[in-house]
């Protein structure tokens, strides 16, 4: 057997290919990642960053606890995707791309954003006091 298509195979593997791209059930083929201009990406992106950096400034300049280094390392994380995300918006010019680019630095932003929460979180919780058992020995 030959390792090399023939003229046949090759044209219906271009047909399923089409047929896939106008599947309007396929998860990639929603106009999101299909034909925005990537400006609904930025401003997801930009909402999402602030409601994420709520929480973080409150760890780290309102009231500084044990978890605040962990909190600054994610709210720096958290805006420098988001700045990457925004520079991607021009500086890539395939659209299809520029759009899978975008929401693969949004989902990057969620996932670093609830890592690093979690992190505060359990440093936090860590922190607070153990009250003794009533008929222990300790």
């Amino acid at each position: 057997m030959s390792a090399r298509m023939s003229r046949a195979q090759v044209s219906r593997a271009q047909v399923s290919r089409a047929q896939a791209r106008r599947d309007p059930t396929r998860m990639a083929n929603q106009p999101a990642l299909r034909s925005s201009d990537g400006t609904i990406w930025i401003v997801v992106a930009g909402l999402f960053v602030l409601i994420c950096l709520i929480p973080l400034s409150l760890l780290t300049v309102i009231d500084p606890r044990s978890s605040a280094p962990v909190a600054w390392v994610t709210a720096i994380l958290v805006i420098g995707l988001y700045a990457a995300l925004v520079v991607s918006r021009w500086a890539v010019g395939d659209r299809e791309r520029r759009l899978r680019l975008m929401a693969g630095l949004m989902i990057a932003i969620a996932a670093i954003a609830l890592l690093g929460l979690v992190i505060c979180a359990v440093i936090e919780w860590s922190a607070v006091p153990v009250a003794p058992v009533a008929g222990s020995l300790l």
